[in-house]
């Protein structure tokens, strides 16, 4: 069903859109603990490497080459397209020039461990290599997600430490290497665990984990693209050549002008460019009149508001107000603005909005407005969410616990 949200009189002319359709979420029974209704969802967790495979046996099917085990990509190193123009790969709905070049690197991940395998173990068939190789790189992704993605949001020591005691255990990568898992979780890590841990609850994405995962502020509103033929010497940054709307870096129009980028040259640029920050009045304006695509990758005719969408699909799916979530996570809720944030600017827009009653904060709102610990680029509430489903995701998963071994992946590729 398509519903539409209409912009208050008072606030109208500063909203990019003065409405905005979309469809309403799908509820289905789900006979659960209780639970009545929930969602479904058309697209698999991204660590299964779905973003690259697909979800259904038609994206599967599609991305491969059927030789060698290998995935399909284009002789400028870019994802190939159809005739529509959409890029072909795991998931292309709603996507960017940043996440397409990131599936065409990952592609050549899987090639190249296909290569690799093949090499090893010269008998394997098209259908061996190809799912060694994604067992591979899907874990190689995990991987890079535990102990190298987390730690950028997370930067401080401790955290590291953390989060590769979570892949290999307080015993260390080197004891790990040289005599495989040993004791537990906390000795050896989750990874090699003799069985996979539900905790009596079938694993899945909760829509805390969602909403948490909403950091939109992470973009910027502009691409610096460097010049890649210049040589700037070590530790230098190759010189800006170009800034890009990132309005052009969407969809099947980013598509466009990525293949005039081309592949390096995105890739050092994103490299160079830092993120930015998820705090208040920092949403990009982009995403703010943004073209949506249905589930094939292809333009829809209403433009949304990602930003008001965003807050609506929180209080559309009951994902609890700022305080109610934290008291679920056994954190102290606030009891008045100022708890919240020092910034004299948020808090008056704070009672602009909500007036003095804490308890209507919306989520997102609280999230990107709260006070963050030294180091994190993600709030404390953030925090909490990100710690359970991080060891969540890797113990309950029979190819990071008792499939983990080489039997699965072989050995070159468990290497």
């Amino acid at each position: 069903m398509q519903i539409e949200l209409i912009a208050p009189s008072e606030v109208a002319s500063q909203c990019p859109l003065k409405s905005f359709k979309f469809y309403k979420t799908k509820e289905v029974p789900t006979n659960f603990y209780d639970i009545n209704s929930g969602h479904l969802n058309i697209r698999t967790p991204w660590w299964d490497g779905s973003a690259i495979y697909g979800s259904n046996n038609k994206t599967l099917s599609k991305v491969r080459t059927y030789k060698d085990g290998k995935l399909k990509i284009s002789k400028d190193g870019l994802l190939p397209h159809d005739e529509d123009g959409v890029a072909v790969s795991g998931d292309v709905r709603n996507s960017w020039a940043g996440v397409s070049v990131l599936q065409a690197l990952f592609i050549k991940e899987h090639n190249a461990v296909c290569d690799a395998l093949k090499r090893e173990y010269g008998d394997l068939n098209d259908e061996d290599l190809y799912r060694h190789a994604r067992l591979v790189t899907s874990a190689v992704i995990a991987k890079v997600h535990t102990i190298d993605w987390t730690v950028e949001l997370l930067k401080t020591d401790t955290l590291l430490a953390a989060m590769r005691a979570n892949w290999y255990g307080l015993l260390g990568k080197k004891f790990k290497d040289a005599f495989g898992h040993v004791g537990g979780a906390i000795l050896g890590g989750l990874v090699g665990l003799t069985s996979p841990q539900n905790h009596g609850v079938p694993y899945s994405l909760t829509e805390e984990f969602t909403s948490v995962y909403r950091m939109h502020a992470l973009l910027p509103d502009n691409l610096l693209l460097r010049d890649i033929s210049a040589a700037p010497g070590p530790n230098k940054l190759p010189p800006l050549d170009e800034e890009v709307p990132m309005a052009e870096m969407i969809g099947l129009r980013g598509e466009t002008r990525l293949s005039q980028i081309g592949f390096t040259k995105q890739m050092v640029s994103m490299g160079h460019q830092p993120s930015g920050a998820l705090e208040l009045f920092n949403y990009p304006m982009f995403l703010r009149d943004l073209i949506p695509q249905d589930r094939d990758g292809k333009d829809r005719p209403d433009h949304v508001d990602l930003a008001a969408l965003e807050v609506h699909r929180d209080r559309e799916r009951k994902v609890a107000r700022y305080n109610e979530f934290r008291r679920g996570l056994m954190l102290i809720p606030i009891t008045k603005w100022e708890d919240l944030t020092a910034d004299a600017e948020a808090i008056k827009t704070l009672r602009e909005v909500y007036g003095d009653n804490v308890e209507d904060l919306d989520l997102l709102v609280g999230l990107m407005a709260e006070k963050k610990i030294p180091g994190f680029a993600i709030s404390e509430t953030t925090f909490l969410i990100f710690t359970v489903m991080a060891t969540r995701r890797l113990e309950a998963d029979r190819f990071f616990t008792s499939y983990f071994n080489e039997e699965t992946y072989t050995k070159k590729g468990l290497e």
